[in-house]
């Protein structure tokens, strides 16, 4: 409900973390995003886009940010399975999805979930989340989507799906790509080659304090903290896409154009990256 790419969970978490003295565990669940392909340049929404349908990206991807708040122990379970039934379920639902599921077959088999994401409407997505008390366990996620949501009157008036069907769950440990299970419905509805959000390769600036360039050019994140508290630099590290930072933000959909001075020419020569920065000190994160 607060916008279409999952910038207000990063900015509620973060501004918790920064509360509660935990800067250091967000970013950490920020860095294990990265590198199990859990967050690509869009964000999460990006990696589900290979996964699910446009319309279904939403509540699958608050799941991920719920999953980092029950691990940082901040989420209110609905429900808290025992550690013999949440087992359980991730041992059976992978068998389970062999045929195509609803959501009541969802809450008559496995009870209601530790967590809704999602309105109740009949009509739209929404991800439905089990767990247990331990932050130690994950979030096995449903993700049911209804192809009401997008459909003309008359697609509607035939009845394509009566109530939400499931489409994929994520229940594996691992890499994310390989870390769900589908459905028929979800194998059919999983975007193609065309529809997959291109994975656009990035680099790591480093903006020493008064400097006017950059000194310091990174393949990756690791590489540019180890230059910097090997010269016990202070600056500012920041990512950026290849290509124009301008260009690739409204190509991602990260930027919106909505004032006449957007996409000028002194726009497009200051506009910064808007991916991922960090402040340093003598080499070392803020």
């Amino acid at each position: 409900m607060y916008g279409r790419d999952e910038m207000a969970e990063r900015l509620l978490l973060e501004a918790m973390a920064a509360v509660e003295g935990s800067l250091e565990r967000w970013w950490a669940e920020c860095e294990g995003l990265r590198e199990r392909d859990a967050f690509g340049p869009t964000g999460v929404v990006g990696a589900y886009s290979n996964i699910l349908p446009a319309d279904a990206l939403r509540d699958a991807t608050a799941s991920i940010y719920g999953e980092i708040a029950h691990r940082l122990g901040w989420l209110e379970l609905d429900r808290a399975l025992s550690e013999a039934e949440f087992h359980q379920l991730g041992a059976d639902v992978g068998g389970w999805l062999s045929q195509d599921r609803t959501l009541s077959e969802v809450i008559e088999t496995y009870g209601p979930p530790s967590l809704w994401i999602g309105g109740t409407n009949p009509l739209c997505p929404k991800t439905l989340a089990y767990t247990t008390a331990d932050p130690d366990d994950d979030l096995i996620c449903f993700h049911l989507w209804n192809t009401f949501a997008n459909t003309s009157p008359e697609t509607t008036r035939r009845g394509v799906h009566p109530e939400p069907v499931v489409l994929a769950v994520r229940h594996r440990p691992g890499r994310f790509p390989d870390s769900f299970s589908f459905t028929p419905e979800g194998l059919r509805r999983r975007p193609t080659g065309d529809q997959r959000s291109p994975i656009r390769p990035t680099v790591w600036l480093f903006h020493g304090e008064h400097a006017r360039n950059a000194s310091g050019v990174f393949d990756t994140l690791d590489a540019g903290l180890a230059w910097a508290a090997q010269h016990h630099v202070t600056g500012i590290l920041a990512e950026y896409a290849i290509g124009g930072a301008y260009d690739v933000a409204v190509s991602e959909g990260r930027f919106t154009p909505s004032k006449p001075h957007h996409g000028t020419a002194d726009h497009v020569a200051a506009f910064s990256p808007g991916l991922r920065h960090l402040h340093l000190t003598s080499g070392r994160r803020d």
